[in-house]
């Protein structure tokens, strides 16, 4: 059984009226559920024992639910709701929009509101925010294998989502589709957990499967996903029996009732990989392998550079560019390195018009059509912005067909690329449940600026971020800005009258402690980004104070 899957049958629904454990006992309630530190609203099943576990709690509970964090000193109080579970019974499920503080320990406490006031307690770890540690791919004759590592107390449960083309019935051009066919982490020392994911083989038996019904399948990229929990969370390698779980002393850490209240959160990491692979594990693959490389800069000193975004090295040896009237060829056994780049001298200068890169045989395989590009090479070429990224606009008929994420970039030679100049940029976000802000600085004369955490949406639902004293701040808003506790992506795009928008800066947002924020410091300094500020929304930014025990 899958551990999540069983704890969330804990906290929702495994609670049975026809156990008789606490005749003669002093144990007050029976608790169940996880402290999530990625969710801006936690829950916990309680469970009243009258000499025997009632599943019939239809009324309000007489009892007061509380946390308290040690260390922080942050509290928190429960409000009850009754919920009717998928067996039809009806229990108390306590919720609070809470978000507790990853390394913390909170002692959540359940007390009776009348008669005895007994009290039942549980010490909850919860365990810091990380994410998955994906190492370049090792090919062989039999697979090609990504390692992953996690560096937490337990990891639990593991999928993929494969994002895929041409499903059947599907309505929309791609489709997330889960699958839990995956080997498990293995434990390591000091708290490593590894996973060597043989990718071939694992994707062979997800097209085997009947969600795929046989169909040719288009891979778009593929995520992994991984349950992180505290070290509490000790379930016996061949699992608990779901009937068994309610049974007291079979899976509990509760003092003065039963049950079990652990702590954890998905966490997850995508990429792409090789058409090379992608055909060996059997998607429709119809391009040349050197298909997913990008011709990322171009510039008018002559030279053009490609950047591999997957995790293999992709051969270009003997293909060649040809741009302005002029073809040169890579040298024989040239390889773009995963995630690198690669860099050709076309001729002595370039200008607008196509580039193409020819595969051996002279058939195109990737065509960038350059316009605006500079005369001089000191003012740079023309590029994307992160490597590798385009966002095509189709809604806003003024800017139909605009690339959000090309435009003019410094000279950086088999290096990431740079924007040419920094109109604005992300100088703090604070991610606080539903009421996180990103805050923005410009250079002055800069008024209109647009941030999303998904450049797919249309650009007419991104959110603004109004300028006061110098800062921008757009505030998190449902479905068009979010920003998760885990971490994310921010993308801010620049307005300018007459031009088409363009973004200016991207910022990877990393798992954040609750009640601190990540910034620039000092302002404006893109390469000066912290974590752990104190949260100084439209002001300057300021180190965080140490948090006083209380």
């Amino acid at each position: 059984m899958r551990h999540a899957a069983l704890l969330l049958a804990l906290a929702l629904g495994a609670c049975s009226d026809t156990i008789d454990p606490t005749v003669g006992t002093a144990q007050a309630f029976s608790l169940y559920g996880y402290l999530d530190p990625t969710a801006d609203r936690q829950a916990l099943r309680v469970a009243p024992i009258y000499g025997a576990l009632d599943a019939d709690t239809a009324r309000t509970l007489a009892a007061t639910v509380t946390s308290v964090e040690r260390g922080t000193g942050r509290t928190a109080t429960w409000r009850d709701s009754a919920v009717t579970f998928r067996d039809g019974s009806v229990g108390h499920v306590f919720v609070s929009d809470y978000t507790p503080t990853p390394g913390a320990t909170v002692e959540v406490r359940v007390e009776e509101a009348d008669g005895d006031r007994r009290v039942t307690t549980v010490d909850v770890d919860v365990p810091a925010l990380v994410e998955p540690d994906l190492g370049d791919a090792v090919g062989s004759g039999i697979d090609v294998t990504y390692p992953l590592r996690i560096d937490a107390p337990r990891v639990l449960d593991a999928e993929l989502v494969f994002r895929v083309a041409g499903l059947p019935g599907s309505t929309s051009d791609s489709t997330a589709v889960r699958f839990d066919g995956v080997a498990p982490f293995e434990s390591g020392a000091a708290g490593r957990w590894t996973l060597d994911l043989g990718f071939v083989s694992t994707a062979r038996t997800f097209l085997a499967s009947d969600v795929v019904g046989g169909a040719s399948l288009r891979l778009v990229d593929v995520t992994l996903r991984a349950f992180v929990a505290n070290d509490a969370w000790a379930v016996p390698p061949d699992g608990l029996d779901e009937d068994r779980i309610v049974e007291p002393g079979t899976f509990s850490n509760v003092e003065g009732g039963f049950g079990f209240v652990g702590a954890g959160y998905w966490t997850e990491v995508r990429w792409t990989p090789s058409l090379t692979t992608q055909a060996r594990a059997g998607f429709d693959v119809d391009v040349d392998p050197a298909g997913l490389l990008w011709i990322n800069e171009v510039n008018p000193a002559g030279w053009v550079e490609l950047y591999n975004p997957t995790l293999e090295a992709v051969p270009v040896g003997r293909y060649a560019i040809s741009a302005s009237g002029q073809t040169a060829e890579f040298p024989d056994g040239t390889t773009v390195s995963p995630r690198g780049f690669a860099v050709l001298q076309v001729g002595p200068s370039l200008s607008d018009g196509p580039v193409v890169l020819l595969s051996r045989s002279g058939e195109p395989i990737i065509e960038y059509v350059v316009e605006d590009l500079p005369v001089e090479a000191a003012f740079g070429g023309v590029g994307s912005y992160p490597d590798g990224r385009t966002r095509l606009i189709g809604e806003i008929q003024r800017y139909r067909g605009v690339d959000l994420f090309r435009g003019p970039v410094t000279a950086t030679p088999g290096r990431p690329n740079r924007p040419r100049t920094r109109l604005a940029l992300v100088n703090e976000v604070y991610t606080a449940g539903s009421d996180g802000w990103v805050e923005v600085v410009a250079v002055p004369g800069i008024a209109n600026v647009l941030l999303t955490d998904d450049p797919a949406r249309p650009l007419s639902e991104w959110v603004p971020a109004p300028f006061t004293d110098g800062f921008g701040v757009a505030a998190e808003t449902l479905g068009r800005l979010d920003l998760p506790q885990g971490g994310g992506e921010v993308v801010l795009v620049v307005l300018i009258r007459d031009n088409p928008p363009q973004v200016v800066d991207v910022r990877t947002i990393g798992p954040q402690t609750p009640g601190l924020s990540s910034g620039a410091l000092p302002d404006g300094d893109p390469d000066a980004w912290t974590t752990g500020l104190r949260p100084t929304r439209g002001t300057p930014n300021a180190a965080a104070r140490h948090l006083v025990a209380r």
